[in-house]
């Protein structure tokens, strides 16, 4: 197609939209306004805002700091998970032994012998089962309220303890002496 053939075309297509010689020259500017500032958009590079060195130290940190946060996240997963069972070559179902870090947290020994609720202290009520410093002083507040229990059933009364701790609890509890 030549030159010519174009041009007819173009004024066709002006004729047909029936646009007037000042909108012709309007349209006219603003494409040529588009191809400058294409063009110059292309020719002139790009600046960096920054510099390399700074931007490496922001990456170092950031990548230190993500770590810190995985070790965080790792501790309190093994922490709060429950430690799974492991089969023995006995084929018999062994919990593996607590690792040096629950132990430390953990500053209450297990209970070894029956605790009588009655007389107990707040350390010897912790060695329960399921029993923290929060429950133990609320054993202790309504053994104080109401001079005692007069029977082991009586420890539901206590705000937080269900029939489910009690029933986990029962063997290592007792009334009197």
């Amino acid at each position: 197609m030549n030159f010519d053939g174009l041009k007819r075309k173009v004024f066709f297509w002006v004729d047909r939209l029936q646009i007037s010689k000042t909108e012709r020259v309007g349209i006219a500017i603003l494409l040529g306004l588009v191809a400058i500032l294409l063009s110059a958009s292309l020719f002139l590079q790009k600046s960096l805002n920054y510099d390399q060195e700074e931007y490496d130290q922001i990456v170092a940190e950031f990548e230190r700091r993500s770590a810190l946060i995985q070790k965080e996240e790792k501790e309190l997963a093994e922490k709060y998970s429950p430690t799974p069972a492991v089969s023995n070559s006995a084929g018999e179902m062994e919990v593996p032994k607590e690792t040096a870090s629950e132990t430390e947290a953990e500053e209450v020994e297990p209970v070894s012998d029956i605790i009588n609720i009655n007389t107990a202290s707040l350390q010897q009520l912790q060695k329960l089962d399921g029993i923290g410093p929060a429950y133990a002083q609320r054993i202790l507040d309504y053994r104080e309220a109401n001079d005692g229990f007069d029977s082991i059933d009586e420890l539901v009364n206590v705000k937080g303890i269900g029939e489910k701790r009690l029933e986990n609890i029962r063997p290592y509890i007792k009334l009197e002496d």
